[in-house]
């Protein structure tokens, strides 16, 4: 079974240092995209979706977040918003490295996977 986009309960999402995040379009792309997470390793504690308003909803506590490199997280989560107002998925995948980071846009290529960006802990990197 796939993986579910989390519902608002009034909780914080993270930072996203430490994450590969990235989008999928459509309901199919992103079930096939976390089985093949699960299938190279990363189980689902290490996966977090959003998607609707659920998701909207969880993004908008981050707008007045101050965050320490403010110009990447920033601008993910302003195209978290505007992909998701296009009915898509948010993925974010906790990773040990950028050879993590890239296994992962590599897998999300396969499904239709696009804008994905490294958040490591002295960088943040654009890699699809």
């Amino acid at each position: 079974m796939a993986d579910e986009p989390l519902s608002d309960h009034g909780q914080k999402l993270p930072p996203p240092a430490g994450k590969v995040i990235g989008f999928v379009d459509t309901k199919a792309n992103f079930e096939a995209f976390t089985q093949s997470l699960h299938r190279a390793g990363f189980p689902a504690s290490k996966i977090t979706s959003i998607h609707g308003e659920d998701g909207l909803h969880l993004l908008d506590g981050l707008k007045h977040r101050s965050f320490f490199f403010s110009d990447g997280e920033d601008g993910i989560v302003q195209m978290s918003i505007a992909e998701l107002k296009k009915e898509h998925y948010a993925v974010a995948v906790d990773v040990d490295d950028r050879k993590d980071a890239l296994r992962i846009v590599e897998m999300a290529n396969r499904q239709g996977g696009h804008g994905f960006s490294y958040f490591g802990t002295w960088v943040t990197e654009q890699l699809s």
